[in-house]
């Protein structure tokens, strides 16, 4: 696991690996919603497995999830 998650004020969208407790693994901030939906699958395919989901930090709504678990 890696160390603490540094949230970037400017992002809108973030990309969060979780495990099966719901701990979180990994974070990833965007600020466009384009690179957040290009990144996606990369970081699906490292983790298999694993639920990766992409939601919009504003409107807290889940726009992607892998099918983790």
């Amino acid at each position: 696991m890696r160390g603490p998650v540094w949230l970037s004020r400017i992002a809108i969208y973030d990309i969060l690996i979780r495990d099966v407790d719901g701990q979180h693994l990994e974070l990833e901030s965007f600020q466009d919603l384009e690179s957040a939906q290009r990144r996606l699958p990369k970081i699906a395919a490292q983790y298999p497995g694993t639920k990766i989901t992409l939601w919009n930090r504003d409107t807290r709504a889940i726009l992607a999830e892998s099918d983790g678990y």
